[in-house]
């Protein structure tokens, strides 16, 4: 973490007086915390955390590794924030809820973070009584750890819920045997080649994670790159299945001026996946385990025909747009994050790319503005167009860029504003489909004004509207007569939107266990709607979250409605939110448990864990 100048003089003395003599060298301390950013808000306390990250293997110390403190309210409990104390099965709540994360570990207030020392050695002070989860990484310098939750059984990250054990903290005691080992990622080595199977130097081979249940790969870790006998070694990859893929790199930058490429300059090598196809729906996959070399990945670069693509952008003025980055960003069915190119205009707004091969791509100019501190930045002028290239050059091509949308809203509080309110309510437009806003810069969180109202910027594609604060949920969006809370809309200029939050919501809590009887500590929780249209993971009528140690959950922020609970195992919930299609939730509702639900109701139910597909 870098230090100011000024603080680092504050420290050591140095201004206008000389700096006094050396003091003794003090005893040594524990180590202290180190903040990267702003202390979480509430009570301070009197109890401590410390412990120490090793590698699992050689139980050799990880310097510098970043920990993660969360405080976590216990299944039924009263946490920091207002989560209100367990109820009687079929009876209700007696006040407003707090705001509870969503995610599957729902934390309470912001994180604290702490670097370990030359040792390992970590430790986090002023703690207040209550339950704590804790999760350390690596630092960039040994990138072959995996990243592990204090008593997880599972690496965190992609495919993986694991919250490990919380920590239990009374106040003023002390818990000092936070011991968390990392182990090593999975490794893939082999061999790339052309068609004579002569090697082929400086070609960039990454893995494409796909994680338990999810249809499209992940783009995982930097990859790396082809020596001079074509070798290449990827590590600190996720345990799971792999599809490999290399990519022989060729410059697609070329002067708009340039004369045309030979027939022999248009071909050339493509993106290839192993074992040698350039179709990612004909890829093998490879199944990685942990801390394991899989070795003999051969792959033989395939060639096709390579294309130019050239044009000119504007703004919405119709003006050039002079020495401005793009993208050209390929779209992809079963892979997220796919290859990009990139250019820049010439001085009279002109661009053109060469070596670009034949698929689906999205076209993006973004024209940012200065930069000017504060939430509220301007996001200039974008543009995204589809484009796709098949059989022939792409010629002539018009980019417009727009500032986007500009909407003015009210919000309105149900039971009257907290009392935290105006600053601490966000409007935040949300993409509903991620993949399609790659590459995009979303529009800027909007903040409250004390009337009310609120005025957000930059709004392109479509988007779903929420609003965040402290102990208000959201109950409805609407455009004029039409309910969008959750319908995703392509946004007009000068439209309002009426956000509504309430405090009045219904929680969910009970007790899961296996075949066997016993607690399923292993389960993960989603409830979500009857209703189809609202089936996906940020609607405002689905929640997820974390079974603990004892088998019991708690879910809250719930409208009043008919939903489906299911108890399934936790790697089924960590899929993308692009795979959460209808297929996802129509298989789950087929195991799960309805129930209906009123106003402000607290409801208790017992689960089994779905016996469905692991």
């Amino acid at each position: 973490m870098s230090v100011p100048a000024a603080l680092i003089l504050a420290i050591l003395g140095v201004g206008a007086q000389q700096a006094p003599p050396p003091a003794p060298r003090a005893p040594a301390q524990p180590p202290r915390d180190v903040v990267r950013r702003a202390e979480p808000t509430g009570p301070a306390g009197t109890g401590v955390i410390r412990g120490r990250v090793v590698s699992a293997d050689t139980g050799s110390p990880i310097r510098r590794a970043a920990v993660t403190l969360s405080q976590v309210p216990p299944a039924g409990g009263r946490g920091r924030g207002g989560t209100p104390a367990a109820l009687a099965p079929g009876s209700r709540g007696s006040g407003p809820s707090s705001q509870v994360s969503a995610a599957m570990s729902m934390s309470i207030g912001r994180p604290r973070q702490a670097t370990a020392d030359l040792q390992g050695a970590f430790a986090f002070t002023g703690l207040p009584a209550g339950s704590y989860r804790i999760v350390a990484s690596s630092n960039q310098y040994a990138p072959q750890y995996l990243s592990m939750a204090y008593g997880g059984r599972r690496p965190s990250g992609p495919g993986s819920s694991d919250p490990g054990r919380p920590i239990q903290l009374a106040e003023g005691e002390s818990f000092d045997k936070a011991i968390i080992a990392l182990p090593r990622g999975a490794v893939i080595t082999g061999r790339v080649t052309d068609e004579n199977a002569e090697p082929i130097v400086r070609v960039h081979v990454s893995a494409l994670f796909f994680p338990q249940g999810s249809s499209r790969g992940l783009r995982m870790g930097p990859g790396s790159q082809t020596d001079d006998l074509g070798q290449f070694r990827i590590y600190g990859l996720q345990p799971g299945e792999h599809v490999v893929v290399a990519e022989a790199v060729r410059s697609n930058y070329v002067a708009p001026d340039a004369p045309p490429e030979t027939e022999e300059d248009k071909i050339g090598f493509v993106a290839t996946y192993y074992p040698g196809t350039a179709d990612e729906g004909s890829a093998q996959r490879v199944r990685a385990r942990i801390g394991t070399e899989t070795p003999g990945i051969e792959i033989r670069l395939a060639q096709s025909r390579l294309y130019r693509v050239s044009g000119s952008a504007v703004d919405s003025q119709g003006r050039p747009l002079l020495h401005v980055n793009g993208q050209l960003m390929r779209r992809t069915a079963a892979m997220a994050g796919g290859s990009s190119f990139g250019f820049t205009t010439d001085e009279q707004g002109r661009f053109q790319m060469r070596n670009v091969p034949s698929g689906s791509y999205r076209l993006i100019i973004r024209q940012t503005g200065p930069y000017r501190p504060g939430p509220q930045i301007d996001p200039g002028e974008m543009a995204t167009l589809p484009l796709t290239i098949a059989g022939a050059d792409v010629e002539n091509v018009l980019v417009m860029t727009t500032p986007g949308a500009t909407i003015a809203g009210q919000i309105v509080f149900e039971q009257g504003p907290p009392a935290a309110a105006p600053g601490s309510i966000r409007v935040i437009a949300t993409p509903g489909n991620p993949d399609e806003m790659s590459g995009l810069q979303w529009p800027q969180p909007a903040i409250m004004k004390p009337d009310q109202t609120f005025t957000m910027k930059g709004l392109m594609g479509e988007l779903l509207i929420r609003a965040a604060g402290p102990d208000v949920y959201v109950k409805s969006v609407t455009v004029g007569n039409e309910d969008i809370t959750d319908s995703v809309r392509e946004f007009k200029a000068n439209e309002r939107v009426t956000i509504t939050l309430t405090t009045r919501v219904s929680t969910v809590e009970g007790h899961v266990t296996d075949d066997a009887g016993a607690a399923a500590a292993e389960a993960g929780i989603l409830i979500f709607s009857e209703d189809k249209a609202s089936w996906r993971f940020n609607s405002v009528r689905t929640r997820r979250a974390a079974v603990d140690p004892e088998g019991d959950f708690r879910v809250t922020g719930l409208m009043p409605g008919r939903y489906l609970v299911a108890a399934v195992p936790r790697g089924r919930l960590s899929v993308p939110a692009s795979d959460a299609d209808a297929s996802f939730f129509e298989e789950l509702s087929k195991e799960a448990t309805p129930i209906v639900l009123g106003e402000d109701e607290q409801r208790r139910i017992e689960l089994k864990v779905a016996a469905g597909r692991q």
